[in-house]
C-alpha cells in the first residue's frame, strides 16, 4: 500500500468469522493510571544501576534516559564546575534539583551534583532514584527544572560486598581529528596520553540482627589525560634556525603581518626564552602562522567515601544516620603558557540524619 504525502486511502477489506471454540484469555491487568499525582518523570532501579553500561561510573548519565531530558553539551564551565548538564522539559539547565535521601547535595555552586572534575561518583551506594522532569508536588521546591531524589543503600541481616577497578588508556586510542600537525618533530598528529583508573568497592552488613545495620562504599579516581592547546608566539625569525633557541642580540625579528617594522626593544629580548618555537603549519591563511601545540597532561585524583548506619528502636520508630564526603583536586592548563597551571580543589561534605 502506497501513500503520497497529504494523501487519504481507503482501504475496505473482509473478516472471516472465526470458529467459536477460539478464546484470548488475559491474565494480566493493565496498568492502573496515577491518580494520586500529575507529575512526570521516570525511576532507575537498582537493577538499572548494576546492569546499564555507565562509561564514567556518573550516575547522573542515567538521567538522560528520562523522557523530556535533553543533554546540554554547550554550556561548558560554569564557576570551574562542569559535570552533565541537563534539560527538563525546556527548563534551564541550571534548574535541577537534587536530594539524596531527602537533602539537597548540590554543589558549593549550587547548579550541579559535581565535583571540579565533572564527576558525580557514588553509584554503589545508590540503591534507587527518581527523576521528577514536570508537575512537581509540594514536596519538592527550590528550583524550577526537574527533582533528583536518590536513596542511599542500608545494610541487611545479610553480608553484602563488592569491588571493582575500570582501566582505559590511549592504547588503542587513534590521533585527535582537529588537532593541529606539528610541522618539526616529524609532522605526524600526536596521540594524546590516557591513563583512567576508576576502583572502590562496598561493604554492608548487621551490627545487631534485626536491630542496627550499616553500608560503606568507597571509590577512586586517578587519571592522566593529555589536553591539546595551541598558543601564539613570536615568529620563526625570532628563533636560530638550527637549534631553535631564541636569538638574543640585535634586530631578530622579521615583518609580520602585524608588526612592519621587526623592532624588537632590547629591554624584551632576554624574555625570548619563555616563548617556545612555533611548531605548527598554518593551515588557515586567517590565523596566525606564529602557533605553537603542546598537550598539557591533566592530572585528577579524586576520593569519594560514603557510610550509613540504620537502627530500629520498634516495629514504629527507625533511625538513620549518612555522611557522604567527596575529595578531588585537578589542575588545567590557563591556556596562555605552557609553564603555568591551574590547579582546582572542591570539597563537598552532606550530613543527614533522619528518625521516623
Amino acid at each position: 500500500l502506497t501513500l503520497t504525502v497529504s494523501q487519504e486511502a481507503v482501504v475496505d477489506f473482509t473478516l472471516q468469522v472465526g470458529s467459536t471454540g477460539q478464546s484470548v484469555v488475559v491474565n494480566e491487568e493493565a496498568p492502573l493510571v496515577n491518580t494520586t499525582s500529575g507529575s512526570l518523570g521516570g525511576l532507575v532501579n537498582e537493577q538499572k544501576i548494576e546492569d546499564l553500561p555507565l562509561n564514567g561510573r556518573n550516575y547522573v548519565d542515567l538521567s538522560l534516559m528520562q523522557m523530556g531530558v535533553n543533554q546540554q553539551k554547550n554550556v561548558g564551565t560554569t564557576a570551574g564546575m562542569g559535570g552533565v548538564w541537563y534539560s527538563a522539559n525546556g527548563a534551564p539547565p541550571r534548574s535541577n534539583s537534587y536530594l539524596l535521601d531527602g537533602a539537597s547535595m548540590v554543589n558549593l555552586f549550587g547548579a550541579t551534583a559535581s565535583s571540579v572534575a565533572g564527576t558525580a561518583l557514588g553509584v554503589e551506594g545508590i540503591r534507587e532514584y527518581k527523576v521528577v522532569t514536570s508537575s512537581v508536588s509540594a514536596e519538592y521546591g527550590i528550583t524550577m527544572g526537574s527533582q533528583m531524589t536518590l536513596v542511599s543503600k542500608s545494610g541487611t541481616n545479610n553480608w553484602h560486598g563488592s569491588a571493582f577497578e575500570f582501566l582505559r588508556n590511549n592504547a588503542m586510542d587513534a590521533a585527535n581529528f582537529f588537532d593541529a600537525t606539528p610541522t618539526v618533530s616529524g609532522g605526524a598528529k600526536r596521540i594524546a596520553p590516557l591513563r583512567r583508573n576508576q576502583f572502590g568497592g562496598s561493604i554492608g552488613g548487621p551490627i545487631k540482627q534485626n536491630k542496627t545495620f550499616f553500608f560503606t562504599t568507597f571509590e577512586g579516581l586517578r587519571e592522566l589525560a593529555g589536553i591539546p592547546n595551541v598558543l601564539t608566539v613570536l615568529p620563526a625569525s625570532c628563533y636560530n634556525a638550527t637549534t631553535h633557541l631564541p636569538l638574543m642580540t640585535g634586530n631578530p625579528c622579521a615583518t609580520t603581518a602585524t608588526n612592519t617594522t621587526g623592532t624588537v626593544a632590547a629591554v624584551v629580548q632576554p624574555l625570548f626564552s619563555l616563548y617556545p618555537y612555533p611548531n605548527l603549519a598554518n593551515v588557515n591563511p586567517s590565523l596566525s602562522a606564529n602557533r605553537f601545540g603542546w598537550i598539557f597532561p591533566q592530572g585528577t585524583s579524586e576520593n569519594y567515601g560514603q557510610i550509613r548506619a540504620d537502627h530500629n528502636f520498634s516495629a514504629n520508630d527507625s533511625f538513620f544516620g549518612r555522611y557522604t564526603v567527596d575529595d578531588t583536586n585537578t589542575s588545567r592548563a590557563t591556556g596562555l603558557y605552557q609553564q603555568f597551571h591551574n590547579p582546582w580543589q572542591s570539597r563537598s561534605q552532606f550530613v543527614t540524619v533522619s528518625e521516623n
